[in-house]
């Protein structure tokens, strides 16, 4: 039987792991700390009950009680100050420790799901939830769960010395409270409350993601000189969020009007009562002290439970925030093995189909081999399923039907570790992390040597470029005026992969971004880098692959023909109108212009 999934306050527990008994002593500092400092209304409550029955002679007032009443107010303001200060150090300790290993969790999983998780969520969402969200537990934690503890403590505290003192005075001194808290529970617990909950969180979450979009998209919304309202998702986006922030405030505003009207209508309960109760007591002058404690007490119960009341709320919130956490934490991972390295690193991709969307193929039936030592070029239309095909071999997904194989060994019996150190990827547009030159060649890995990194930026044509730059290999992109061009990038990226040095090489276009001079140059450079490998090159422009020892020919996600360069021309129609229209381009140039009066 499957264990039913935690949620709301305890799954926050639970993530708290090790950290919960800290999180526990903090908790029971706080209720001390909040038994201490409601303490001096008791003790003056106490006084008050010594001094009245001889207020006619007051000398027989007993010095010593007032005294010890003295003093343990002194002492319960002392413990006060401690308690509060070693809860807050305990939570925020905790707080700090949780943040920290509930960022590496959910960097840590990202780092194992497939890429179709992110073509679902947008990058502004997924930064919510790792910046937003876990920011709002860090506070949670370190600031509001000891104050629930003190919140539902002090209260409760009160209330039992009060039934104690007069049950009487005691209900109607929480008859406005239970009428709030029933008014606040009939608005909460409608699912449309629920809805709205869900809906802002939802546009916020697109929100933020457009922005992200909005923000790349800056230089081309000024190139055209256009305003915000031509980002129209943007704007419709913001629309949504405070239509939805809108919607819950309407919803929610006669409950909490009602709910706050209430809440602090002690007094006008109070005062009635307890003047006709004291009136009808047997002794005025001893019940009299029991009136101002309800009329001192009694009134500031307001605060502590309005504070328990917000903190139910609060927590609301961040069980949604938890519950997004947990869309990243409980998503599926691609099931991997653990096979070994294998013997060769010939790729077999065999009757392979993939679907982004049910019923929409991207991949239909495709079957090669690329062998090792070799170069496969593959072509075809945009949209044609190439890249798909790629993202297949590098497992970013897995295929709906058939199969690919490094040697005899299925991609999913190896495990990610594994087929990293087995293939590398050169994207067309590279990534390049806010870090120095020598660390973003060296991707993290230290077993390699200065010199290693040196020889792999000069195979890539772009150590030259580096040793221009104000630090060299130390420079870090983004700083102090460093920023390469998308070819020096691209070169950069390429230097990554001479450096990795696996046996399988998938390259998108890599050369997109190079001049001509440097284009042959990386050329030259991947003759060297192929030696021995099973290279793989998504190709836009034919030039580039017409050596290749393969040419794979992609229309429509189906693979239409496969041979060389020559080949192709005499068997496959689609390659050699390919061939024709990339000649006609490389001829193609501006014309003069006849300008007329």
């Amino acid at each position: 039987m499957n264990k039913k999934k935690k949620s709301g306050f305890t799954r926050l527990l639970e993530l708290a792991g090790e950290k919960k008994g800290k999180l526990i002593v903090a908790c029971v500092l706080s209720v001390l700390s909040s038994g201490a400092k409601i303490f001096p209304y008791f003790a003056v409550f106490w006084i008050i009950t010594a001094i009245l029955p001889v207020y006619n002679d007051i000398g027989q007032v007993d010095g010593k009680r007032i005294m010890m009443l003295t003093g343990l107010t002194f002492g319960a303001a002392l413990l006060y100050g401690l308690c509060a200060y070693g809860s807050s150090a305990l939570a925020h300790t905790a707080a700090y420790d949780i943040i920290y290993e509930l960022r590496i969790k959910l960097m840590d999983k990202l780092g194992r799901l497939p890429s179709g998780f992110f073509t679902s969520k947008t990058r502004g969402g997924i930064k919510k939830i790792l910046s937003d969200d876990t920011e709002q537990v860090e506070i949670f934690v370190a600031h509001h769960l000891c104050d629930i503890a003190a919140a539902i403590a002090t209260p409760v505290f009160t209330l039992i010395y009060l039934f104690v003192m007069d049950w009487r005075l005691a209900l109607i001194t929480l008859l406005p409270i239970v009428i709030s808290i029933f008014l606040l529970a009939m608005c909460l617990v409608k699912p449309d409350k629920a809805a709205l909950q869900t809906e802002m969180h939802d546009s916020m979450e697109a929100m933020q993601g457009t922005i992200v979009q909005y923000i790349h998209g800056m230089p081309v919304i000024k190139i055209f000189n256009r305003s915000l309202s031509a980002f129209k998702k943007y704007e419709s986006d913001i629309d949504r969020f405070v239509t939805a922030v809108d919607k819950t405030a309407r919803a929610n505003a006669w409950a909490m009007s009602f709910y706050y009207a209430f809440f602090g209508a002690q007094l006008l309960f109070l005062l009635p009562s307890s003047t006709y109760i004291l009136l009808k007591a047997d002794s005025y002058i001893g019940y009299l002290p029991v009136v101002l404690l309800f009329l001192l007490v009694g009134t500031g119960l307001k605060d502590p439970m309005e504070n328990m009341m917000q903190m139910v709320i609060l927590s609301g919130r961040i069980s949604e925030g938890v519950k997004r956490m947990d869309d990243i934490l409980y998503a599926p991972e691609l099931v991997s093995g653990d096979a070994a390295l294998p013997a060769n690193y010939d790729v077999t991709i065999d009757n392979v189909t993939f679907s982004y969307e049910e019923g929409v193929q991207a991949v239909k039936n495709v079957s090669c081999i690329l062998k090792q030592g070799s170069v496969t070029g593959l072509v075809g239309p945009s949209g044609g399923g190439k890249s798909t095909l790629a993202s297949l071999l590098l497992r970013f997904y897995d295929p709906q039907e058939g199969s690919i194989m490094i040697g005899t060994t299925k991609l999913q019996d190896f495990s990610p570790e594994t087929l990293s150190k087995l293939v590398s990827y050169v994207f067309q547009e590279s990534f390049m992390f806010h870090d120095t030159i020598e660390n973003n060649i060296r991707m993290g890995d230290r077993d390699k040597s200065m010199d290693q990194v040196i020889e792999a930026a000069k195979a890539a044509e772009i150590h030259d470029v580096i040793m221009k730059l104000p630090d060299g290999y130390q420079s870090i992109i983004g700083e102090n005026g460093v920023y390469l061009s998308g070819g020096e990038q691209q070169r950069l990226a390429i230097a990554r992969v001479i450096l990795r040095n696996t046996p399988i090489v998938v390259l998108d276009e890599a050369t997109a971004y190079a001049d001509a001079e440097n284009e042959a140059k990386i050329q030259k450079a991947f003759a060297g880098l192929a030696k021995g490998k099973t290279v793989l090159i998504i190709a836009h422009r034919l030039k580039t692959i017409e050596n290749a020892d393969r040419i794979l020919v992609m229309k429509e996600g189906r693979l239409l023909g496969q041979g060389t360069h020559d080949e192709l021309l005499k068997t496959c129609t689609e390659y050699k109108e390919m061939v024709d229209a990339n000649d006609r381009r490389e001829k193609w140039n501006i014309g003069r212009m006849e300008v007329g009066a």
